[in-house]
C-alpha cells in the first residue's frame, strides 16, 4: 500500500513545471510537511553537499514555524518561485520511496495523538532545531544525514499518524542538542585552558 508522501509526490510529477508554489497549492493540506521532506531528501546520504544546506534548512526552519504555530505552510513569495527540474525531482522521488519502504517496516503504531495541538508543537520544535543544524556549513561527514533523517521520520510519522516513528525522530533532535551541548562545553573549557 502507498503511503501519503508517495501519492503526494506523484501527484506533483505530473505538473508541467515545479515549484514550491505549485506543491503547496496542489497538495494542500499536507503541503507542508511535503515540502519538509521535499527538502530534506537531498541529504539524505553520508557525503554532506556543500552550498545547498543554508538554503534548503531556511525552508525547512519555516515550515517548523509554521507547524507550530499556524498550522501551514510559511514560504517567502521568492521561495514560492523556486523551480524544481523534473530531473531532480525524479531523484528525489527515487530517494523517497527507498526511504518509505524503510519507515514502512517500522511504522507500526498509529495513534490519534499524532493529530494533537501539542503533538505539533513539539514536532515544530524538534524540526527549527534540526534544520538549524542542517543549515550550519560543516564539512562534516553526516552532518546532514543526522539532522535530516530526523526531520523525514518526524514528517512521515506525522503523515501516517504513526507515533514510533515520530518519538524515533524527536529521539534523533535530542541526541543531536545534547551532542550541540557537550561540545560547546569541552570547547569552552579547552578555550579557558588556554587562556
Amino acid at each position: 500500500m502507498k503511503g501519503r508522501l508517495i501519492t503526494a509526490l506523484e501527484d506533483v510529477r505530473s505538473l508541467p513545471e515545479i515549484t514550491l508554489g505549485k506543491i503547496v497549492d496542489h497538495v494542500e493540506g499536507e503541503a507542508l510537511l511535503i515540502l519538509c521532506l521535499i527538502s530534506i531528501l537531498p541529504f539524505m546520504q553520508p557525503i554532506p553537499i556543500p552550498g545547498l544546506s543554508s538554503i534548503l534548512g531556511l525552508i525547512i526552519l519555516l515550515q517548523g514555524v509554521g507547524l507550530m504555530i499556524w498550522q501551514k505552510p510559511l514560504l517567502t513569495p521568492k521561495m514560492k518561485n523556486v523551480v524544481i527540474s523534473h530531473d531532480r525531482f525524479e531523484t528525489i522521488y527515487l530517494a523517497a520511496l527507498k526511504f518509505t519502504t524503510l519507515t514502512s517496516k517500522l511504522s507500526m503504531f498509529k495513534h490519534p495523538l499524532t493529530k494533537s495541538r501539542p503533538s505539533h508543537i513539539i514536532c515544530g520544535l524538534a524540526i527549527v532545531i534540526s534544520s538549524a543544524f542542517l543549515s550550519l556549513p560543516l564539512p562534516i561527514p553526516l552532518s546532514n544525514f543526522i539532522p535530516a533523517l530526523s526531520i523525514f521520520l518526524i514528517c512521515v510519522g506525522l503523515l501516517e499518524e504513526d507515533l514510533l516513528l515520530i518519538i524515533m525522530g524527536n529521539g534523533i533532535t535530542l541526541t543531536i542538542v545534547w551532542m550541540i551541548l557537550f561540545s560547546y562545553h569541552i570547547i569552552k573549557e579547552q578555550f579557558q585552558n588556554w587562556i
